[in-house]
């Protein structure tokens, strides 16, 4: 007799549901277990965030002692004029930056810091340490509004980028543009390319900040810009309202710029860069490769982004991410190459402005590789972190050097000058660097004349005023004022200068022969020392060479 067979009812299983983002991730409960406890999931969420709080945490202390040392390194030339501005009064920065042609934001933020730090070299740098090490979490941030994964690989990169690492240590603004470029393309991704609204304001006060920064900064808003443009082209249905989203945001960005544009102007009619070269077309190539320091973290991200690249099918509606962050950094590139075409303005250090669209893509292209991803993320910190044996001395990428050997000269003149000597730098940007090192008492002149205000460097028509100055005629009225007994320091910069060379540098060695010439024939005067160094010294931060001579009769 044959048994009917037992029919049971379907009962379909539970799914479980990931931790990031809400979708299913298709494992099956076992048979007889019910629906996890809200309480357990919010514990289970705790636990998770609390970790991945701590994880930031400790990358970003590895991050502050990865680049805590080289901080006492001595000042050089770009420091000196840091710290002769900020030490202004507020209210008179934003003026005495029309000689400089730098917008403020950092130079307001140092007079404040050095209020309460004071303005000794590891004082002043530790600034530039706190928004290198702040950079790290805001990577973070940026990096999760593509996903969890990005995130982390965008804090790695930051904690760990010799450009960071190697500005971290010095009184300049670099690392802050890096930090509030960050925090306009987090604005930017979240505003727009996520289409969240609430990062609209980010957005805005992220983008002013990288303006009055630096003034590369123009670059990266027009990329940031582009990249905008394209949302709204393929917005859709919502084109109006993203249009008029965009339309807010770059107004009250250019409303909160708006008071800066007449020093700007006057900036860009009376200062300029007279010490850089016109770029070729392959330096734009370069800049990349100077940034990520080297061909090998080049090589790395590329391959990474190939079968990103792959994946985006020809046309597809709305653009991605990836192609986002290209378009911002393409144009931020482009643009900053071709202004220096005009007016050349071509420096590594610059090229921060590349950095925070160039991480985070990246840190995406690294992310969506799987474990050809982690070996990658491996590889570029090692390249980054690790000794370069095939370096003559060494050093890992952004290791401090000594750049200047202002403070060995200035110790070396110690007990020799007295109040109203005579300090005449034929390399007009190192006076603040002088002063800072020699003292308020001294009187300062460059080739065209006594500094009023030595702790800035006046930049406007440097260029042209220096091809018509004569140091000798600047020196005559200088040592008949000096009493017998009485100092001349003549400082020159240590160029060794040839035909090839910029005409600006030329200048420099021209005018230090003219007045070594003139003060060796005077009979006022006679030469107590120096050049020191003299030119056997080829060490690193042998920058300037010094000769002293004294106020023999009236």
């Amino acid at each position: 007799m044959r048994v009917p067979p037992t029919t049971v009812p379907h009962r379909p299983e539970p799914v479980t549901v990931s931790s990031e983002g809400g979708e299913p991730d298709g494992r099956a409960r076992p048979e007889g277990t019910g629906p996890v406890p809200a309480s357990v999931v919010r514990a289970g969420a705790a636990r998770s965030r609390l970790a991945g709080g701590v994880a930031l945490v400790a990358l970003t202390m590895a991050s502050a002692l990865l680049r805590a040392g080289g901080r006492e390194l001595s000042l050089w030339v770009d420091e000196g004029m840091t710290l002769g501005i900020a030490s202004h009064p507020l209210a008179e920065i934003p003026g005495v930056l029309a000689q400089d042609g730098s917008p403020p934001l950092y130079y307001v933020l140092l007079h404040g810091w050095m209020q309460v730090v004071g303005s000794s070299a590891g004082s002043v740098r530790a600034l530039s340490l706190l928004f290198a090490v702040a950079a790290v979490p805001v990577a973070f941030g940026a990096g999760r509004l593509v996903s969890a994964r990005a995130g982390w690989v965008a804090a790695v990169l930051v904690a760990t980028s010799p450009y960071l690492s190697a500005q971290s240590r010095e009184a300049r603004m670099y690392p802050l543009l890096v930090l509030v470029g960050l925090v306009a393309v987090a604005g930017f991704l979240g505003a727009f390319a996520r289409g969240r609204r609430r990062w609209l304001p980010v957005f805005v006060l992220g983008s002013a900040a990288v303006l009055f920064t630096h003034h590369w900064g123009l670059f990266l808003v027009a990329g940031l810009a582009a990249a905008t443009l394209w949302c709204v082209a393929t917005a859709g249905p919502s084109r109006r309202q993203v249009a008029t989203d965009a339309g807010l945001a770059f107004v009250a960005i250019a409303l909160l710029y708006a008071p800066w544009l007449p020093i700007l102007l006057a900036q860009v009619r009376h200062t300029g860069a007279p010490w850089s070269r016109t770029p070729n077309p392959l330096e734009a190539l370069g800049a990349l490769f100077s940034v990520l320091g080297g061909p090998g973290v080049v090589v790395v991200l590329g391959l990474a982004l190939v079968p990103v690249v792959a994946r985006r099918r020809r046309g597809s509606r709305p653009p991605g991410t990836a192609a986002l962050l290209g378009l911002v950094l393409a144009v931020t590139v482009a643009t900053s190459w071709a202004a220096s075409q005009v007016a050349p303005a071509w420096s590594p250090r610059y090229f921060g402005a590349y950095l925070p669209p160039l991480v985070l893509l990246g840190a995406l292209a690294l992310a969506r590789a799987g474990r050809a991803g982690v070996v990658g993320v491996v590889a570029v910190v090692a390249l980054w972190t690790v000794p370069l044996p095939f370096v003559a001395d060494g050093r890992t990428p952004g290791a401090p050097v000594p750049k200047s050997n202002v403070a060995e000269l200035a110790a070396g003149l110690e007990g020799v000058l007295e109040p109203g000597d005579v300090v005449l730098a034929t390399q007009m940007e190192q006076v603040p660097l002088l002063r800072h090192y020699l003292g308020p008492g001294l009187r300062y002149a460059d080739p065209r004349g006594p500094v009023a205000d030595p702790r800035v460097a006046d930049w406007r028509d440097a260029f042209a005023e220096l091809r018509e100055a004569d140091p000798m005629a600047v020196l005559d009225p200088l040592v008949e004022g000096l009493a017998p007994g009485g100092h001349v320091v003549l400082a020159c910069p240590r160029l060794f200068t040839d035909e090839d060379d910029l005409l600006w540098y030329r200048l420099m060695d021209r005018h230090c022969e003219s007045a070594t010439r003139a003060l060796d024939a005077d009979r006022r005067v006679r030469r107590l020392r120096g050049p020191e160094p003299g030119p056997e010294a080829r060490r690193v931060g042998a920058a300037m060479a010094v000769t002293l001579y004294e106020r023999t009769r009236a």
